[in-house]
């Protein structure tokens, strides 16, 4: 545990005054609205744990520097309004997720006495949440049926060209339990990096390139922004797809399965499609048009300080692509990592 005394000198003595929280509040929303994309034109994968990593981190040096755990709250507010325009077109989900994490972080960081445990606790809930959210969904469009479907496929994929058979064993729910360790994983270690912050930055601040802020630099490939696909285009949704014809062919196939399994593979998808049409067609507009009128009442409220950060994004951008630039002499993962870890720190002590 860090007595509070230690937080309070890093925020005063030791940590430049360049870090403000309106500036973490800026690569929070920089993070949610343009970074992703970044990371999407990279091809990165498990984007989603990226993005929840970095806002463990930005949530955590919030409450780092604020005065109070109620600017958590107010910064969350900030960055759903930015990604409403940055971002017209990201699911409402997203913006649940974003105001799920703002408040687990004002509700554990309501004192700095424990910042190292409310740190690691916030790495663990956020990217738990964040882990379980597309089992949800997924559960929610397509029931039980899915998850038995994953089970019935690859038991017939490998006892046809394996020959092993394990009927005990659900690979559904394997799944599922491997996806979410993968982000508790993750949590785990955000959670205790979270938590050396302070000291982290300082090694950091005197190791800046001159030139990061430059205009010159590899452009990281864009990619055109575009209307969010609907499920059944995305991978998820060509991966249900496969599942899904996969075991009603095997049914056909295979003399052990039964005909009514391909009629509940079937009933499954019609269940998905009339939800999704449901959802998009009836209750979405509704609830955007409530969500539309909550961003334009608080436009106003913080357009100070809205005007402020979207002013920093073409800064970032150029700081983001530099940092590209630099990573460029390694390779894959190793790349990646060191353009994450030069990114987030570069991107937060720069002037």
């Amino acid at each position: 545990m860090v007595p509070a005394k230690n937080i309070n000198s890093y925020s005063s003595e030791q940590i430049d005054d360049r870090l403000g929280v309106l500036k973490v509040t800026a690569l929070w929303a920089f993070s949610e609205s343009a970074f992703g994309g970044i990371l999407h034109a990279l091809t990165v994968p498990l984007r989603g744990l990226f993005i929840s990593s970095a806002a463990v981190l930005f949530i955590s040096l919030i409450a780092l520097f604020a005065k109070s755990n109620k600017e958590i709250l107010k910064s969350t507010i900030i960055v759903i309004l930015i990604k409403a325009v940055v971002s017209p077109y990201t699911p409402l989900t997203a913006y649940l997720a974003v105001s799920l994490q703002g408040v687990i972080g004002f509700l554990l960081f309501s004192t700095k006495k424990f910042y190292k445990i409310s740190a690691l606790i916030l790495g663990l809930v956020v990217l738990f949440f964040s882990g379980i959210q597309k089992i949800i969904i997924l559960t929610i469009l397509f029931g039980n049926t899915f998850w038995n479907s994953i089970d019935i496929f690859i038991k017939q994929v490998t006892k046809e060209l394996f020959n092993i058979v394990h009927p005990g064993i659900n690979y559904g729910y394997i799944l599922i339990a491997f996806y979410v360790l993968l982000h508790l994983a993750a949590g785990l270690f955000i959670g205790l990096y979270a938590g050396k912050l302070p000291q982290k930055i300082n090694y950091y601040k005197n190791n800046i390139p001159s030139s990061i802020e430059s205009k010159t630099g590899e452009e990281i490939p864009r990619k055109e922004k575009r209307k969010k696909k609907s499920w059944i285009l995305r991978p998820t949704g060509i991966f249900v797809l496969v599942i899904s014809f996969g075991v009603i062919i095997l049914t056909y196939l295979s003399s052990e399965l039964e005909k009514n399994v391909a009629m509940s593979v079937i009933i499954m998808l019609i269940r998905a499609l009339a939800i999704t049409f449901v959802w998009y067609a009836l209750l979405a507009p509704i609830v955007k048009k409530y969500f539309q009128k909550f961003v334009a009442k608080r436009k106003s409220e913080y357009s100070k300080d809205l005007e402020e950060i979207m002013s920093m994004f073409p800064k970032f951008r150029i700081i983001v692509n530099n940092c590209w630039k630099l990573s460029g002499d390694k390779k894959g993962i190793k790349r990646i990592r060191s353009f994450l870890s030069t990114s987030f720190y570069y991107l937060l002590l720069s002037k």
